[in-house]
């Protein structure tokens, strides 16, 4: 048998749906619909699902395709233990779902400015470690871009930090004992404990848990059906990984941000937010070049090899530990959902499909 009747018998039995004919609107977000009805080479697509199940792109395990709104690919590794039904853990995807809930209390009036001071805000905390003026200096917006300066390695080899917070008996007040290592803004840092903090400043500007919250205002209003989030031992939303939802409400999230916080004619989430919180607030160096960064949304520096198959570099995305994407493209009207265990640098194999496969199928 050749590879090509291999592969195209795999595609059979692991049920790989391209969709229907799409009508002339998608006004039902994730309705399905032919590749080409979009303008997406469909073999280009069924050769990336092939290559995912030979494992050229690591442990990938799902793959959604959306253009235009409408869902043009759904593939699942696994469908049988791993498919559409199945609840994963979005880990730190978790971080841009928790941005934009702080945008939506901002429209709301209920969040405090951005530059308030951070310390004021957890005024129950009155005898804070290794305090020094620079600590005093941190700002809300230092917290959501994470610039806050604070002494913390979420990439060390073993103990991380993050796995020292949550050991800890307060999260929170670990954070903010940890030391200074530069002055606020001056250096972005991947700080999940920067995260953490926003639950607690959400939970307190809006009077509500922050899971009650984000149903009423974001996931319910954008039809998310198969979602749930953890809190921590102080029973407070773990914000920072707690989310975990399939991989089609991964893509409702998506699309929202695509359509610029609306959802069915109605804004869910302000347009300015989505504005500001995916566009770069801080460029990365050294160890985290070529990563950019918003608030709590990623973005990719112009030298990324990615970024040069485009015509615009307007991504955005949002990232789970172990390859976990939601992926947006404006510019092409495109989400890409992935999911993964692909840990280190095979996380990276993501953006080596996009160049290969993905992007190369747009027809227009």
């Amino acid at each position: 048998m050749t590879n090509f009747l291999k592969a195209a018998l795999v595609l059979i039995l692991i049920g790989w749906q391209p969709g229907l004919i799409a009508g002339e609107n998608a006004e039902v977000p994730l309705t399905e619909a032919t590749p080409e009805s979009q303008n997406l080479d469909s073999a280009l697509l069924e050769q990336a699902v092939a290559e995912i199940v030979e494992g050229k792109y690591g442990d990938m395990d799902a793959l959604l395709v959306l253009r235009n709104n409408y869902l043009v690919l759904e593939h699942y590794t696994s469908p049988l233990y791993h498919g559409r039904d199945y609840r994963r853990s979005a880990k730190s995807i978790t971080k841009s779902v928790t941005s934009a809930l702080v945008g939506i209390a901002r429209g709301q009036g209920k969040m405090p400015p951005l530059d308030s001071n951070l310390l004021e805000l957890f005024p129950q905390y009155t005898d804070i470690a290794n305090m020094d003026t620079r600590k005093q200096k941190i700002t809300l917006e230092h917290v959501l871009s994470m610039t806050a300066g604070f002494e913390w390695d979420e990439f060390a080899v073993g103990d991380t930090s993050e796995f020292k917070m949550m050991r800890s008996e307060d999260w929170i007040k670990y954070t903010l004992d940890q030391p200074m290592s530069h002055s606020p803004g001056e250096k972005w840092v991947y700080n999940g404990g920067c995260t953490m903090m926003l639950s607690e400043i959400l939970q307190n500007a809006t009077g509500t848990e922050v899971t009650d919250y984000a149903r009423k205002y974001l996931l319910d209003p954008i039809g998310l059906e198969n979602w749930s989030w953890a809190l921590n031992r102080q029973n407070l939303t773990n914000t920072v990984t707690g989310l975990a939802m399939s991989r089609r409400d991964m893509a409702r999230f998506g699309v929202l941000f695509l359509n610029n916080g609306r959802w069915q004619g109605k804004q869910i989430v302000p347009e300015e937010w989505v504005r500001k919180s995916t566009s770069v607030q801080v460029l990365g160096k050294g160890d985290y070049f070529p990563y950019a960064y918003g608030y709590q949304w990623w973005r990719l520096q112009d030298q990324e090899p990615t970024v040069g198959m485009l015509a615009v570099n307007d991504v955005f995305f949002a990232l789970g530990f172990g390859g976990q994407f939601i992926f947006v493209v404006p510019h092409l009207n495109m989400v890409v959902v992935s999911t993964a265990s692909n840990f280190g640098p095979d996380e990276a194999l993501f953006f080596k499909l996009l160049r290969d496969r993905i992007f190369p199928a747009v027809l227009n």
